[in-house]
């Protein structure tokens, strides 16, 4: 598992709690928000990739009123883990935010801006900022793959039920999302390696 995966899941609500949470427990909720937030805000967040980066807190507040609707129907014992079942209407909600045309060119900040303070972690910013405006100029669905596989480590079949896609449809646009994110960090002077 990446060190990016590894911040991004958090480990898993343990089956009391879900229980407690299936049959409307308040702090079970609290404590299932509490867990997944921050993976579902970071999902989100890049999945954007500049465009409407105001809409993040409205689609992760979206999305948890989706789960937390629908999760008496959750069952544990499916096919999906509670946390790919809820990124799964995380990127879905995003993706179809995407498409309206209002969020199709608009951008909030340059990518950029982080890099320009100098101190000790000059370099380190300066990768993070080329990885992040690279992504960000990948199409949607590559972009889509990318995130789910790079970030939040979800294996190629999960990604395939996550988008309702091919396996060999998630993995060409993989390889093609990996391909154009290496020559943009060429063509910008960064060591993909």
């Amino acid at each position: 598992m990446t060190a990016a995966a590894l911040r991004a899941t958090p480990p898993p609500l343990d089956e009391l709690t879900l229980r407690r949470a299936q049959r409307g427990d308040e702090r079970a909720w609290r404590d299932l928000v509490t867990r997944y937030a921050p993976p579902i805000h970071a999902l989100i967040w890049r999945l954007l990739a500049g465009r409407a980066r105001h809409r993040v807190p409205d689609l992760v507040q979206e999305t948890f009123v989706r789960v937390l609707g629908a999760l008496p129907t959750f069952d544990p014992a499916g096919p999906a883990s509670l946390s790919t079942w809820m990124l799964t209407i995380a990127t879905r909600l995003t993706l179809n935010e995407l498409r309206r045309p209002d969020h199709a060119t608009l951008v909030d900040e340059p990518l950029g801006a982080a890099a320009d303070r100098p101190d000790a972690a000059v370099e380190r910013r300066r990768l993070a900022a080329a990885l992040a405006a690279g992504v960000a100029q990948l199409p949607d669905p590559q972009r889509a793959v990318l995130v789910l596989r790079e970030y939040h480590d979800l294996d190629y079949t999960e990604i395939a039920d996550v988008l309702e896609l091919d396996l060999g449809t998630v993995k060409s646009r993989l390889a093609r999302a990996r391909l154009a994110l290496r020559a943009y960090l060429e063509g910008h002077h960064v060591d993909p390696a």
